[in-house]
């Protein structure tokens, strides 16, 4: 399949000439800082089934094309599932039932985008995340399903989701707390505070910091490393190690994460967010008070 949201290369392994063995997965979406849109996320899913496939790949690196890993969601088909997704499918005509359909594609696409993350964070070779610049919201997310972070000395990470109206997916919520610990995974999370890597490598959430123009060669290396060691070694050991970590991962909390996905993303207050960040204002959030604002009548104001 030809990608393209996503760059896919098989390199050699310098230590043994002719091995086409590490894979490099680049986030292809350069002029959206690498926003997760519709084609990302289909993209994603069917190259996890190309990797799964094949027994070549040893090693696995994931970054960003451009001046950063992942801006997160992108939110303008987030505003308008079915005119965001008419330009890579057609969806024809559906006259009155244009907002049903639209709830069904959003629906359709946070599944797109569960099923293709919970292939990716079980792809058995080791998958390194360099970090070349800003991760945030998905984008950190996906960083979080790796098996070893490295990041370049000008990343920054955040949760930004909450202050959005989302909320945290793609298990974000059961792999950050690990990482970091539950305090400091709910202050992210709750304020959407933007970190340095620096500050990252010291709470635990990426492994090694590099020089920018030294972390592809940092990530390679280490990936090369891994190569050189024996195959079914190294995919036994990752398999027990992700066996131990992902205790607390059942089918049941995959679905109330997308269930909840599916219910904040009809609320008003998410679709304030979005209209806020398009139209590069600050959002007015007012909780359950659309209908009667600026507060019913004998309600107390701070209660939102």
């Amino acid at each position: 399949m030809k990608y393209e949201a996503l760059k896919w290369e098989v390199h050699e392994n310098p230590s043994r000439p002719g091995e086409k063995c590490i894979g490099v997965i680049t986030l292809n979406r350069p002029e959206a800082l690498n926003a997760v849109d519709v084609r990302m996320r289909v993209e994603l899913d069917i190259l996890c089934d190309e990797i799964l496939a094949s027994n070549n790949v040893r090693a696995v690196i994931i970054t960003g094309e451009g001046r950063g890993f992942s801006a997160g969601g992108d939110l303008k088909s987030e505003a308008d599932p079915l005119g965001a997704g008419e330009q890579d499918f057609d969806f024809g005509n559906f006259g009155s039932y244009k907002e049903l359909a639209s709830y069904f594609f959003n629906d359709l696409r946070h599944e797109v985008l569960q099923r293709a993350f919970r292939k990716f964070e079980d792809l058995p070779p080791v998958v390194i995340a360099a970090i070349n610049g800003p991760a945030v919201g998905i984008g950190l997310e996906i960083c979080t399903l790796c098996d070893i972070r490295y990041a370049s000395d000008k990343a920054k990470l955040g949760e930004v989701a909450v202050p959005a109206g989302f909320l945290p997916e793609s298990g974000g919520a059961r792999n950050l707390p690990k990482l970091v610990g539950i305090g400091r995974a709910m202050e992210m999370i709750m304020t959407g505070d933007i970190i340095t890597a620096e500050e990252a490598e010291k709470i635990g959430l990426v492994d090694r910091v590099f020089r920018h123009d030294e972390l592809m060669d940092g990530a390679f290396q280490l990936a090369v490393k891994i190569a050189n060691n024996p195959y079914h070694s190294v995919r036994k050991a990752k398999e027990l190690v992700k066996h131990y970590w992902n205790q607390n991962r059942t089918d049941e909390g995959w679905q109330r994460e997308l269930d909840a996905i599916k219910e904040i993303t009809r609320t008003k207050d998410c679709q304030e967010g979005i209209r806020a960040f398009l139209e590069k204002r600050d959002p007015e959030f007012r909780g359950p008070y659309y209908d009667n604002w600026p507060f019913p009548e004998g309600t107390d104001n701070n209660e939102s």
